[in-house]
């Protein structure tokens, strides 16, 4: 690699970035997108930070400097988005995000600043489309870290139930904090020349990452009625409502083109659909009143829909078949359907959906043998609370996670507390 000496703090860095579960695999573009965010110092300074959000307190700690001068060095990394600060309990904290959804996008999220965007979004796109195992790696997560929201209008609710969680336009009504930003992925598509003309000021954060985000002028506040507005918008342009794969506390909802969204784009090179969490419904084609215009088949962001012949001899008419496999539930195609042959149905199925960023993290941490990073790190400043989260999330996990969770961690407490439970569940 070119990067200079042993043990370099961007090497330190990228050591502790593979600590969560996404990590990042090593390449020359990953350590340049590195030296262009972080000097070497930052870097090294980083790679010290835990994985679990943290205090100014205990950043002084592990970096053995003073207070104020920690301070000093955290607040800076947030004015750059590249730790999030977060007030809880009227204390500041912050966290280190992982690369994606996180301080990959929230990097080009604002136009300007310091960095140049140009170059960056090139080595943004060398890292994540030319070459392909970071990508990979991200869409083969047994937990996806992102869902796709059906759109509202396309779904009769008079014959289904739908929940809170699943409409966008409640998770817009119920935040705390509202941003919009630049949308990273369309944004780096052009700086390479290859981006679409769907709306670039599209990105919704919410809640304490958006007030963060809003904070150093990465997202600009906006109103709930704004935020909706926004919303049509999106829908106007066939564009997928993504976002993160939780029931609660949302951190983002993307307008995603099938053209630029990472998380689309490699979705369709993996070939699986499966590393996006679809929303409860499915797509189903009502034949008598399809006319074959293949308007469905054009917005589809994944594929899923194709013509075939209807049999038809006189009419050599064709019809859109559905690949229900390669369906998210989107619903763009019911949207752009203007004979309604298009029903968004409840899958036989539902899908499952993380309670809230800790249960999906645990259980990502889990799935890539990753756990006990979670747990251990930096036990030095161990944190009762953290750990009484985790196990409760493990504690409520079917039969076999719990069996590979007692196994990473090779606990006698855990283990013991499952067994507890189990007690407790047959009595």
């Amino acid at each position: 690699m070119g990067h200079n000496t042993s043990r370099s703090g961007y090497e330190k860095l990228v050591e502790r970035l593979n600590k969560f579960p996404q990590g990042v695999p090593p390449s020359e573009s990953l350590y340049q997108i590195l030296k262009l965010l972080f000097s070497e110092e930052e870097a090294k300074l980083v790679s010290l930070l835990p994985i679990k959000p943290f205090t100014t307190k205990t950043a002084s700690k592990a970096w053995k400097k003073s207070f104020e001068e920690t301070s000093e060095i955290l607040n800076e990394l947030a004015s750059r988005a590249l730790l999030v600060d977060i007030e809880v309990d009227g204390n500041q904290t912050f966290s280190l995000p992982p690369p994606m959804a996180g301080f990959f996008e929230f990097s080009m999220m604002r136009i300007g600043g310091k960095v140049d965007q140009h170059v960056l979004g090139e080595l943004f796109y060398q890292y994540m489309n030319v070459e392909d195992e970071f990508v990979t790696a991200l869409m083969t997560l047994p937990t996806p870290i992102g869902r796709a929201f059906v759109q509202e209008e396309t779904i009769l609710e008079n014959k289904t139930e739908v929940l809170d969680f699943e409409r966008a336009t409640e998770v817009i009504k119920t935040a705390s904090s509202i941003g919009i930003g630049t949308c990273y992925c369309r944004h780096k598509m052009e700086h390479v020349g290859k981006n679409c003309d769907a709306p670039m000021e599209i990105c919704m954060t919410f809640n304490a990452t958006a007030s963060s985000l809003i904070k150093y002028g990465y997202a600009k506040q906006i109103t709930e009625d704004e935020c909706l507005d926004l919303l049509t918008v999106a829908k106007e342009n066939n564009l997928v409502q993504f976002g993160e794969n939780v029931q609660n506390n949302v951190a983002f909802i993307c307008n995603c083109c099938s053209c630029c969204c990472e998380a689309l784009v490699g979705a369709r090179r993996v070939g699986s659909a499966q590393s996006i969490n679809s929303s409860n419904y499915i797509a189903e084609i009502v034949n008598e009143l399809c006319t074959g215009c293949s308007k469905c088949i054009t917005v589809c962001p994944m594929d899923a829909l194709s013509l075939v012949s209807k049999h038809d001899i006189k009419r050599n008419k064709k019809i859109a078949v559905l690949t229900p496999e390669n369906c998210i539930g989107c619903g763009v195609c019911a949207n752009v359907c203007g004979f309604d042959a298009i029903n968004m149905n409840e899958r036989e199925k539902r899908v499952f959906t993380p309670v809230d960023i800790t249960h999906r993290v645990v259980l990502e941490a889990i799935e890539k043998g990753k756990l006990h990073n979670l747990i251990f790190d930096n036990q030095a400043h161990f944190n009762h609370r953290v750990l009484a989260a985790i196990l409760g999330v493990i504690l409520k996990l079917p039969p076999v996670k719990q069996i590979m969770a007692s196994e990473q961690v090779k606990s006698k407490y855990l283990v013991r507390l499952i067994e507890r439970r189990k007690e407790k569940a047959s009595k």
